[in-house]
C-alpha cells in the first residue's frame, strides 16, 4: 500500500533514531520469536495502538480504566513491561508526570519510547478567567505542566494523526506488517466522529458555548468545536494541582457574570469541588461528568475513543443547548 500525502506527512516527524531503537528492541513480526509488544500508558493511547497493530501485535496498556493518568505510578511489575516491550506508546508533553522516571530510565536502556502528543501539531493552554497567567494564590501548589497542552485525544483528526505516526515506526521496523491500512482506516473514522460532533455541537447556539471544567483538558476540543473555555475548578492542565479559595471564589464570580450554569467534571476525579462551587451558584448549575484521562468501562458508552468523543460531545450538547 502507497502511503497517503496525510502520512508521510506525519511520518516525517518521526526521528531516525526511533525508527532505529524500535528495529533493536524486536525481531520483524513473522519470526519465530514472541509477537510484537507494544505497552501504551493509556487506555485512550491503548486503543489508538490497538487499531494499529491489530493482530500483527499484542497490545498492553498501563493505567486501569478511569484511573487518571497525571497521578498513576506503575508497580514494579508494570515498570519491567516498560523495560522489556518492543515499543512503548507515551502520551508525552507532561500528561504522565507520575510516570516519567519509568520512562526516563526505559529510554536509557535504549527502549523505544514513542511521544505521540509532540507529533500532532499540539496547540498551548489557554488560561481560563479564574486563573490569570502568572497568579498563584497563597497555598495554592503550582505543579510542573508545560506550556503545551498534551489532552490532544479530543480533537478527532489529531486522534487520527496520531495513529498514523504510530504506523509511520512500526512500519520502519517491520515493513509489511498492515499498520499503514489500518491507521489509514483509523483516521478515516476519526474523521467521520470530527463530522459527528460537528453536527452534534451545531445545536448549541454560540451565546452557550462557554465552558467550565474541572482542570483544562478541553483545549483542544474548545479550539476546533468554537468553544471558549472561560474558567476551571483546578488550575493549570494537572489535576494535581490543588486550588485555593480565592480561585475558587474567582471561579462563582466568573460564572455568576457570564451567566454559565454547568460545570464539566471528570469520571476519572472526585466532583467534591465542582459540587461545592455548584451549591454557591444555587440548585440549578448542574455538574455532569466527562470522560477526559480515560475510556469508560463496558456499558458506559465510551468504551472506545469514538465512543467517548461522541458521548462526551452529546453530554456537552443536552447540558448547554
Amino acid at each position: 500500500m502507497k502511503p497517503s500525502p496525510r502520512l508521510r506527512l506525519v511520518a516525517s516527524g518521526l526521528s531516525l533514531s526511533l525508527a532505529l531503537a524500535l528495529a533493536a528492541c524486536g525481531d520483524p513480526v513473522g519470526s519465530a520469536n514472541d509477537e510484537l509488544l507494544v505497552v501504551a500508558t493509556t487506555s485512550i493511547l491503548g486503543d489508538i495502538a490497538s487499531q494499529v497493530v491489530g493482530d500483527d501485535g499484542q497490545v498492553e496498556v498501563l493505567i486501569p480504566i478511569g484511573v487518571d493518568a497525571h497521578d498513576f505510578a506503575p508497580s514494579a511489575q508494570q515498570a519491567s513491561l516498560v523495560a522489556t516491550a518492543d515499543l512503548v506508546v507515551a502520551n508525552g508533553l507532561g500528561l504522565e508526570e507520575s510516570m516519567v522516571d519509568v520512562l526516563d530510565s526505559a529510554k536509557a536502556d535504549g527502549a523505544a519510547v514513542l511521544e505521540l502528543a509532540p507529533l500532532v501539531d499540539p496547540i498551548p493552554f489557554v488560561e481560563p478567567a479564574n486563573h490569570a497567567e502568572g497568579e498563584h494564590e497563597e497555598g495554592e501548589e503550582e505543579h510542573e505542566h508545560g506550556d503545551v497542552d498534551p489532552h490532544f485525544w479530543n480533537d478527532p483528526i489529531r486522534v487520527g494523526d496520531a495513529a498514523l505516526a504510530l504506523a509511520a515506526s512500526l512500519e520502519e521496523a517491520n515493513p509489511g506488517g498492515g499498520w499503514l491500512a489500518r491507521a489509514e482506516a483509523f483516521a478515516d473514522e476519526m474523521t467521520a466522529t470530527d463530522a459527528a460532533i460537528e453536527a452534534l455541537v451545531g445545536d448549541v447556539p454560540e451565546e452557550s458555548r462557554r465552558l467550565v471544567t474541572n482542570h483544562e483538558a478541553f483545549g483542544y476540543f474548545a479550539d476546533r468545536y468554537g468553544f471558549e473555555l472561560i474558567g476551571v475548578v483546578i488550575p493549570g492542565g494537572s489535576t494535581l494541582a490543588e486550588p485555593s479559595s480565592a480561585s475558587l471564589a474567582e471561579l462563582v464570580e466568573v460564572m455568576e457574570h457570564e451567566g454559565v450554569r454547568v460545570i464539566f467534571a471528570e469520571t476519572s476525579q472526585p466532583s467534591t469541588l465542582a459540587e461545592a462551587v455548584a451549591a454557591e451558584l444555587g440548585d440549578d448549575v448542574q455538574v455532569v461528568e466527562l470522560f477526559t484521562e480515560s475510556l469508560g468501562s463496558p456499558g458506559s458508552g465510551a468504551e472506545t475513543i469514538a465512543d467517548m468523543l461522541l458521548t462526551n460531545a452529546e453530554r456537552i450538547t443536552t447540558a448547554l443547548g
